[in-house]
Formats: structure tokens, sequence, C-alpha cells
């Protein structure tokens, strides 16, 4: 940037207008105390004023080049430098209560292909079980849920240390969502559900509906009230693609309980 020869003309002609400003206005404060102008007053107070207000114009534009202007430019770029992050990663929004970071019932109305990583959601699970049903059976439509495998014993004693349960209240949990998610569909078997148990440690619950990814994270505090941050994230997006291979891989690695 610096060898711009644009930039430089321009600071040229910047440089030369306000010296030619800063010679004006002595010249008009020079000339305003000439015995002349006490025969004129008002035309000296004129001169004064304006030769003033020519050398104060100078000194603020001096002020606003050395240090206004590239303060304003950082400014500027950082802005924009975050722009082009949140543009680039596909962030839609973000906040501390997931079921206001998106239209849940807008986006589960119209929804065709659903995925939910989660440990159990029930709350989320109850809360639209209308609108899960109604998707489950569209004739285009899939719900794919992947929660922790009841069976596997490692997976149920990290869930039991992690969430403060016994091992058995998380089997219970854990049957409780699979039977939940069966019920979709009546338990018909259409594979318009299909729900897997996966070893996978969850750091985090996700929901895809259509081409957005909506994700909570989890606390690791003792305590597990409190807000949580959430966000969406929409396809396209470098957010939107690494939760989407990291379902898939889950996926690829996990075993079909239903159908």
């Amino acid at each position: 940037m610096a060898n711009n020869p644009y930039r430089r003309v321009t600071s040229l002609k910047y440089w030369l207008v306000s010296v030619i400003s800063l010679i004006v206005g002595v010249c008009f404060l020079y000339l305003s105390g000439l015995g002349w102008f006490e025969r004129y007053k008002s035309i000296g107070t004129l001169a004064n004023q304006f030769g003033g207000l020519m050398i104060a114009s100078v000194a603020l534009a001096l002020l606003w080049e050395l240090v206004g202007r590239r303060s304003f430019f950082q400014e500027m770029l950082e802005v924009l430098r975050l722009k082009n992050d949140v543009e680039s990663a596909g962030l839609d929004a973000i906040g501390t209560d997931y079921s206001k970071v998106v239209d849940w019932e807008h986006r589960l109305d119209g929804a065709k292909k659903l995925d939910i990583f989660a440990a159990w959601a029930t709350t989320w699970r109850n809360t639209h079980q209308t609108r899960l049903t109604r998707i489950a059976t569209r004739p285009d439509s899939k719900i794919r849920v992947c929660l922790p495998n009841p069976n596997d014993v490692d997976c149920v004693k990290i869930l039991a240390a992690r969430f403060t349960m016994s091992e058995d209240r998380v089997r219970s949990k854990l049957t409780e969502a699979i039977d939940g998610y069966k019920d979709l569909d009546g338990r018909a078997g259409t594979g318009r559900v299909e729900i897997y148990g996966s070893t996978a440690f969850r750091a985090f619950t996700a929901y895809r509906v259509d081409d957005v990814f909506i994700v909570t994270l989890y606390h690791h505090k003792d305590s597990r009230s409190g807000d949580i941050p959430a966000l969406s994230c929409r396809e396209g997006g470098s957010l939107y693609e690494f939760f989407r291979a990291d379902l898939e891989g889950v996926l690829d690695a996990s075993v079909k309980l239903y159908p």
C-alpha cells in the first residue's frame, strides 16, 4: 500500500491544499490587523474570523489525517473481517437460549429431513411431538436420531458421570428416548424414522433441519443450571460443513436400533 502511486498523489494534493489554506489563513489574520481595517472594522473582523477559521480547519484536518482516519480505517477493517468470518462460517444466529435461536415452529412445519444428535433431548421432543409426528407421516421425509447406545457399558458409565446420574437412570432415560422416537411413526418401521446408537461422547446437542444446523453446547460445571450458548448455521458455511461431517462420521460408526 505504501508504494501505491494513487495514494501518494492524493496525499500530495492533501498536503498542498493544507499548506495553501494555512498560508491564506495567516495572511487574513495579518491583514485584519492593518490600520486600513480600522476604518472598516466589520470587514476587519470578518477577515480575522475567516483567517482563524482557515487555520483551525487545517489543524482539524491534520488531526484527522494523522489520527482519526487511520483509526477509522482500522475499525472498518475489523468490522469487515468479522463480517467476512461470519459469512464464511454461515452463522445465522447466536445466543444463550436454543429455543429462540431459530423459529422452531416454522422450521419443523416445513421440514423434510431432520437429524437429531443428542443424549436424549426429552424436553425438545415433548415440546415438538406433534410436529415431529407430522414430519414422520410425510412420504418424502426422513428423521434420523443418533442417541448414545444404552447397551454399551462404557457409554452409559460416561453419561452417568457426565450428568451426575446412576447408570440405571441413564439406561432408563435412553430407553425412554428410543421408545419416544419410535412412536413418531407409530412403531410401524416405515423407514422414515431411523434410530442409531453410538458410543460417541456428547460435547454438544445438534439438530439438522433441512439446510440448517442448530447446535447447543453443554455445561462443564457441577451445576447444570443457567443459560448455555446456542447457534444456528446454514448450508454452505464452514460451521455447517463441520457439524455435517461430524454427524455423518458418528452415524457411520453407530449401530442401527430401529427399524
